[in-house]
């Protein structure tokens, strides 16, 4: 980073800007290993364990460095339960860096574009997370890691362009199959499963992170508690505060100031290098999730609440919901004496939120059509003798967003929707050279069309040759 730092204002709204959406996919990993649940990793080796000393119970977590899916390492998996490769201290006290850096080449292709003399370009990219984990005793555990952003074409490197955000910030508390967290946290069962070969520049591109944030990824500030027996999981998190302490507040749609998304509205206005303050929210996520030998599945719904305008008290409150369902199985065979792992998976989620009405005079009423959502994603992993092979994964996002349309003319007052349909196609393919450090490769598209608004549409087409190594 260039020396000549941004005035205080300045890099503060660049750092929230950052973390507004990178508190989303990303993947922290430890270790990386097995099961592809999306992971980059479905079969990898055990760090060598120091023994643990008599007269300390083993923690009851399971060791991810024996078993670790692509959902795990992209939403930061927890903390190992035994002492890591590189980790100073004992089996139950230690600390160990976190480190993931991934750099590369990317292509890219403008199809079609609403700025028709735009052109596309080919860029270096370049990624970097890093931070410290440890355990403090046999129910104790912690993560800090922050992030160098990967930015637009490579904008986040020089003259004070600030381009870092903050991770996961998570004190960890387990016992008797219970965990108990709170800090900056993710939500496990509020991840998709994805193709564990995408993941080349870490959940970082439009292709692949944007897809999970629409289906209601969530990482940020908030509480959350698990309790696991029989191989079910259930879950609860909270977060109430600024619509940019969670990302789920990315999948919040409508008309918010200026047309613009739910999350994009604390940015519209700054006031001393802060972010406007002025709305809250609050999400409050059950879940249930099983994990078998052959398959995991998992249900969730996340409850929203929202506050449009805290200074006043004639706004009406924003409410809605998302359900999501996730299925992957996991296939393994030998053919004749090379081990492979097919794991097709397949997610669903459905939002539908109030939406303001935005028109002139109308400010403190809501429309009474509420914006919706689908988001349909598959794909497959193929693994062949470890955590090499190829993959690839399909989502389409289909919403309806309504407006308001004042009488005119004679012309009672009504309401209408628009339709859009993003969709995203990646197909990659890995290959683990050593322990710690993959060569990748990827293909992806991006697809946008707006009911009546030939226009708009857009779609682009990319290609990533990249490497990464992962502690």
């Amino acid at each position: 980073m260039n020396p000549s730092f941004p005035t205080a204002p300045r890099l503060a709204r660049a750092c929230t800007l950052a973390s507004a959406l990178l508190a989303a996919p990303v993947l922290a990993q430890t270790a990386e290993a097995p099961a592809p649940a999306s992971s980059d990793a479905p079969i990898a080796q055990a760090p060598a364990v120091a023994p643990a000393p008599p007269a300390v119970t083993a923690p009851e977590k399971p060791d991810p460095t024996l078993k670790q899916d692509a959902e795990t390492l992209v939403v930061s998996a927890p903390t190992p339960a035994t002492r890591p490769l590189f980790a100073l201290g004992s089996e139950t006290y230690f600390i160990s860096p976190v480190l993931s850096i991934a750099g590369g080449i990317q292509s890219e292709t403008l199809r079609v574009n609403p700025n028709p003399e735009k052109e596309g370009r080919i860029t270096t990219v370049a990624l970097a997370r890093f931070g410290a984990e440890g355990r403090l005793g046999p129910y104790v555990t912690f993560r800090s890691e922050f992030e160098r952003n990967i930015r637009s074409h490579g904008s986040g490197i020089w003259e004070g362009t600030a381009s870092m955000s903050v991770r996961d910030q998570v004190l960890r508390l387990q016992r008797w199959g219970a965990t108990v967290e709170a800090g900056i946290i993710l939500d496990p069962a509020s991840v998709d499963f994805f193709s564990a070969h995408t993941g080349d520049v870490l959940l970082a591109d439009k292709y692949t992170r944007d897809p999970l944030l629409y289906s209601g990824f969530n990482r940020g500030q908030g509480v959350q508690a698990r309790y696991s027996r029989w191989g079910f999981t259930a879950g609860l998190s909270y977060t109430e505060a600024n619509p940019l302490s969670s990302s789920a507040s990315f999948m919040v749609g409508g008309s918010f100031g200026g047309n613009g998304r739910f999350w994009e509205r604390p940015l519209g206005n700054f006031r001393n290098g802060q972010p406007d303050d002025d709305i809250h929210f609050r999400v409050i996520s059950p879940s249930l999730s099983y994990e078998h030998p052959w398959f995991e599945a998992r249900a969730m719904a996340q409850v929203l609440d929202i506050n449009y305008q805290v200074n006043s008290t004639q706004d009406p409150p924003i409410q809605g919901y998302n359900l999501r369902g996730n299925v992957k199985l996991k296939l393994k065979g030998m053919v004749p004496s090379l081990p492979f792992e097919v794991t097709p998976f397949f997610n669903v989620a459905r939002v539908e939120n109030d939406v303001v009405n935005s028109a002139a005079g109308y400010g403190n009423q809501l429309l009474e059509t509420p914006f919706d959502a689908l988001t349909l994603s598959a794909g497959l992993d193929v693994f062949i003798s470890g955590r090499s092979g190829v993959g690839f994964s399909y989502t389409r996002v289909a919403d309806h967003t309504p407006s308001f349309i004042p009488a005119a003319g004679g012309n009672p007052a009504s309401e209408a929707l628009l339709g859009t349909r993003n969709s995203y196609l990646n197909v990659g393919a890995t290959w683990w050279m050593f322990d710690q450090v993959a060569l990748g490769a990827r293909v992806a598209t991006y697809a946008r069309e707006i009911d009546g608004k030939p226009e708009l549409e857009e779609r682009d087409l990319s290609a990533f040759l990249t490497l990464r190594m992962v502690l």
